[in-house]
């Protein structure tokens, strides 16, 4: 009797994990568009482009006042940065806007809440005038280029999710972006 309440136990925490993966899981791009994938080494940015790495967004180690924002963080505030990632995977992803993590990430937002694995460093990518636009997940590497606005950031698209920095996607690869997602 016991073995059978088990093996019942097992079976519906695989059938709710099965669900929980596929049921509401955002669309998904096989590849990311050219624009946006990393491949091999990336060129230099363009001259009015600077690169922002992960590691800039705070001071490390974590002081006794916990994280702050890194000093190359607030010197590029308001300027094009270029920014490489992964795109964080949601069941619901968000209107006009996805998260960009130093680490592959995917997060179940019906059963996680507040209570996630999304690095503090993760930064919003905003797709300005598509808010409409879900975009769907592109697998891999990848890189953003837009405007860097520093400060805490939330979205209305992505709800109870704050953010240390946003980047204002770039047009020509807002196009593209609402292009690969038709």
């Amino acid at each position: 009797m016991f073995s059978r309440l088990i093996l019942a136990g097992l079976l519906l925490a695989a059938a709710a994990a099965s669900a929980h993966q596929h049921g509401n899981a955002s669309p998904r791009l096989s590849r990311a568009p050219k624009a946006f994938a990393v491949e091999r080494a990336l060129p230099p940015p363009p001259r009015d482009v600077s690169e922002l790495r992960f590691g800039d967004i705070f001071k490390l180690p974590a002081g006794p006042r916990g994280l702050e924002a890194g000093e190359r963080l607030a010197d590029l505030d308001g300027k094009r940065v270029r920014l490489v990632g992964y795109m964080v995977q949601q069941e619901q992803s968000g209107n006009g806007a996805f998260v960009l993590s130093p680490l592959p990430l995917t997060l179940g937002d019906a059963d996680e809440g507040l209570a996630d694995d999304m690095p503090p460093a993760a930064v919003l990518v905003e797709l300005p005038g598509q808010a409409a636009l879900s975009p769907a997940h592109m697998p891999g590497l990848i890189q953003v280029t837009g405007r860097l606005h520093v400060g805490r950031s939330e979205s209305e698209a992505l709800p109870g999710r704050v953010f240390p920095a946003r980047v204002e996607l770039d047009p020509r690869l807002t196009k593209i972006l609402v292009r690969a997602n038709k």
